[in-house]
């Protein structure tokens, strides 16, 4: 029986995101990548607004 294709590699990155990745253009590649960075900001942003939750 043959073995299952990894999922990830010995550090723990995901082989099937990369890939995807790598078959997008360039331009869709920096799309793809200000899209993620512009949310990464907005979860940021709302997170510090939102601050810590205290304990009741």
């Amino acid at each position: 029986m043959d073995q299952p294709e990894a999922l990830e590699d010995e550090r723990g990155v995901d082989i099937g995101q990369i890939r995807r990745l790598l078959r997008m253009s360039v331009e869709e590649r920096v799309r793809y990548m200000v899209d993620v960075a512009n949310k990464l900001m907005d979860i940021r942003s709302n997170a510090r607004f939102v601050g810590p939750r205290r304990a009741r």
